[in-house]
């Protein structure tokens, strides 16, 4: 080897291997196609993404042999693409549709968002996992919280007492991190989870119809946001008797006069609805207009098409989507709205007649687990999947993913919205992070 050689090999092997690193990257960016008798890690990360749909039963190895060309023969007959076992554009778009990755990485520093990012924070629910981790690990991303810590006492009238699992160690962590990182964070009061239906709506007749108690509920929002260090309250009042509209409104204006000129904000929840026509729905008896006019910002609760009560079918198809924030920009300006956005899904049991709320993880989970393969509906843009449990049922699964979120991010940004209210922090497909980055990005 001459003495030029030897100069020249350690800058060589140096561009070899930096051309090594370029080349392998994961499936859904590899070169295409890919097809039978290709190997290495482009194979390799293909194999694990047919394994994480449910097509794939066995050990990766990097190799595309015919169990590998079988499990894509399988997902393109499934999806009525071209059935070749290739996996070239169309095939590779399926797969990070299906998988989230359908929104390539923005170039913005994600730190920098051009929309509200609220994200709902709640504390361990069985098997789901409090919103800590999210908030800490996102909290470039994250504008604003609003814990699920408040509602209104069944017992007494007017005061506030505290809900969920939060423990106070957590509940100080949360306030310090928020605060520490410009994190906006809004008390959030309810009148949820009593037991009974009826009960929320019959403890907020309680506290409204009585001015003094009216006014004790409201100086006792306003106390506890000085004594936490609150940026202003997240009024999640859901569930509401007719004739109480107006008395609903009329506390808005008396708290709005009593925390805006102490520099508190208002964001106030309203249940999604595409009409003024009553329905039947929660949404009927909540006046948009008028909640508008007291209310900072207002989150419309654009999920729940289909519910724990309902028939199998998409938490909140794009069509559904845009009729909420049509009818909601008739009575409210775009600069006040809030999209709120689903991180769930739920499970229908036909044997059994019943459903179950679950999160990203546990569906994807759910599917492994039975080894079905994560279908893609073009019409809703939404992720779900069927199944036959061991005791024979039959389950239909719909909930959302990274994909699903995007088109309704691309809704926020076509009409113009504030931003999004997320329910909740925890349980959302990871990926949503780097599509919400994307898609809010400066």
């Amino acid at each position: 080897m001459t003495s030029r050689w030897k100069k020249l090999l350690p800058m060589a092997l140096t561009v070899f291997f930096m051309f090594s690193l370029i080349i392998s990257v994961p499936a859904s960016q590899a070169a295409l196609p890919l097809k039978q008798g290709h190997r290495g890690a482009d194979v390799l990360t293909l194999q694990r993404q047919l394994q994480t749909l449910g097509y794939f039963h066995t050990n990766p190895t990097g190799y595309f042999g015919p169990i590998t060309a079988n499990a894509v023969v399988k997902l393109q007959a499934d999806h009525k693409l071209k059935v070749d076992g290739i996996v070239g554009p169309q095939t590779s778009q399926l797969i990070n549709n299906l998988l989230g990755y359908n929104t390539p990485p923005s170039n913005t520093p994600t730190a920098k968002l051009n929309k509200e990012v609220l994200g709902f924070y709640v504390g361990d629910e069985y098997s789901i996992p409090s919103s800590y981790a999210t908030l800490d690990k996102q909290r470039d991303k994250i504008t604003s919280i609003a814990p699920f810590w408040y509602r209104l006492d069944r017992n007494k009238p007017g005061q506030l007492e505290q809900y969920g699992n939060d423990t106070p160690q957590e509940i100080r962590q949360v306030l310090k991190l928020a605060k520490e990182n410009n994190i906006k964070n809004y008390a959030l009061v309810h009148n949820l989870l009593y037991g009974k239906t009826s009960a929320g709506k019959d403890i907020l007749h309680t506290v409204l119809v009585n001015p003094n108690t009216r006014w004790t509920l409201v100086m006792n929002i306003f106390n506890l946001l000085k004594e936490k260090g609150f940026d202003g309250v997240c009024v999640d009042i859901e569930n509401m008797h007719a004739w109480d509209r107006e008395l609903y409104n009329q506390f808005l204006a008396e708290l709005s006069a009593q925390l805006k000129p102490a520099g508190f904000e208002i964001i106030v929840c309203v249940p999604a609805k595409t009409t003024d026509r009553v329905t039947g729905g929660w949404g009927d008896n909540f006046d948009f207009t008028k909640v508008g006019r007291y209310a900072d910002m207002v989150a419309v609760m654009a999920y729940d098409e289909h519910s724990a009560g309902s028939k199998a079918g998409p938490i909140a198809s794009r069509a559904y989507v845009d009729r909420v924030i049509k009818y909601a920009l008739t009575k409210l300006p775009p600069e006040k709205i809030l999209l709120g956005v689903a991180g769930y899904g739920f499970d229908w049991n036909y044997g059994l007649g019943n459903s179950r709320y679950l999160s990203y993880q546990m569906a994807m989970a759910t599917a492994r687990k039975y080894q079905k393969s994560i279908q893609w509906d073009n019409g809703s843009q939404a992720p779900y999947f069927s199944y036959t449990d061991q005791n024979g049922h039959w389950h239909s699964v719909y909930f959302e993913n990274s994909s699903s979120l995007a088109c309704k991010l691309d809704a926020v940004n076509s009409y113009n919205l504030r931003g999004i209210a997320l329910w909740r922090l925890g349980m959302e497909d990871p990926d949503s992070w780097r599509v919400i980055a994307s898609k809010f990005g400066k």
